[in-house]
């Protein structure tokens, strides 16, 4: 080893990413011996392209005080060729938040720890599997964990495809006028997909979502936007955001104690776009594994379980093709019972 490499800066876990996943990731292993540094390409911490939409999950593993929370649900607006059902319980089970306030919360939660640093501004060019490049300088590392999104640098390091991501599109609109979370099929638009209305403090996020490999991303846009003019929904003065939601799971646990979190390990849910909560299991339960070599993660198991019943109503779904409304007709008419609709619930909030 050259004397450069033996001055080298030294962590004993690099987190890449301070989104939920490595910010819960970090939080698991405060006050203990490791040295921990997040590494965080953007300036602040927080600010995501994200619809903003949080289940029930989400709220009680972080247990998040009630002022960040903008908008609560006990009921869905479902929207099937102009005809409303719902969704609903006696207990909210969706809410609303603004990723920047969460973002900002799961940080200061960190400040307690003296053994974590955090870094803004600071970019991964290179890894090796003894290194990392940040901000032109070599640190190493003797865990490494990916929590860098759908578009994960780490993940493209271990070679992973993506084939199955979805991408998703929005308007952030300063409206304050809607006030339901609504959802709403249309087949000939968004195949298996949906459309979404969420009500934020001070705006509203109207997006869709769906497979370029189903509905070509070109396609796509131009079925939002005729979506948008029939519903009388005015962007001209909204900010339009795209991203993409990757569901492509294919592990987390890698040679040379590297590991995936988050949307970078593909543990968001392909059918409903839902990704914070899977986020913050997955960063978590990674960080008890750093902790223990032995530790077997029961929760990931449930998040793994959880995307395969996910996927296999997709598959269902986009499988059915010109039939695809006659079952969202058969699930309008099921919804009807209270049971179901409360294992609906169950499965996705």
């Amino acid at each position: 080893m050259n004397k450069v490499d033996m001055d080298m800066e030294k962590y004993d876990v690099i987190i890449v990413g301070a989104g939920p996943a490595g910010l819960n990731c970090a939080k698991q292993l405060g006050g203990t011996p490791l040295r921990v540094l997040v590494a965080e390409r953007n300036d602040v911490v927080g600010p995501k392209v994200c619809a903003g939409g949080l289940t029930g999950k989400s709220i009680e593993s972080l247990n998040l005080p009630d002022e960040l929370i903008e908008y609560n649900f006990n009921k869905i607006h479902l929207n099937h060729k102009n005809k409303l059902f719902y969704l609903k319980d006696d207990e909210d089970f969706t809410y609303t938040i603004d990723r920047k306030e969460l973002g900002q919360w799961q940080l200061k939660q960190l400040g307690k720890f003296d053994n974590i640093e955090v870094r803004t501004a600071c970019a991964v060019s290179r890894i090796t599997k003894e290194y990392v490049v940040l901000n032109g300088r070599k640190i190493g590392y003797a865990h490494l964990v990916g929590a860098d999104g759908a578009s994960s640098l780490v993940r493209r390091y271990l070679k992973l495809p993506s084939g199955k991501a979805e991408i998703a599109m929005q308007y952030i609109i300063n409206e304050t006028k809607y006030q339901d979370l609504e959802v709403y099929f249309d087949s000939q638009s968004f195949s298996a997909w949906y459309a979404w209305i969420f009500p934020h403090n001070n705006s509203v996020s109207v997006g869709c979502m769906g497979n370029p490999k189903v509905i070509s991303s070109k396609r796509l846009t131009k079925n939002f936007s005729a979506w948008l003019k029939t519903h009388h929904i005015d962007v001209s003065d909204g900010k339009y955001e795209a991203f993409p939601i990757n569901g492509d799971f294919k592990g987390y646990r890698f040679e040379g104690n590297i590991y995936l979190a988050g949307d970078a390990g593909g543990f968001a849910s392909r059918l409903t776009g839902e990704g914070i909560y899977q986020a913050l299991v997955s960063g978590g339960e990674i960080g008890k594994m750093i902790l223990d070599n032995r530790y077997h993660s029961k929760e990931i198991d449930e998040l793994i379980k959880l995307q395969n019943r996910h996927n296999k109503i997709l598959y269902t779904l986009i499988g059915a093709g010109k039939f695809r409304p006659l079952l969202v007709e058969a699930g309008k008419y099921f919804l009807r019972s209270r049971s179901i609709s409360k294992k609906v619930i169950r499965t996705i909030a």
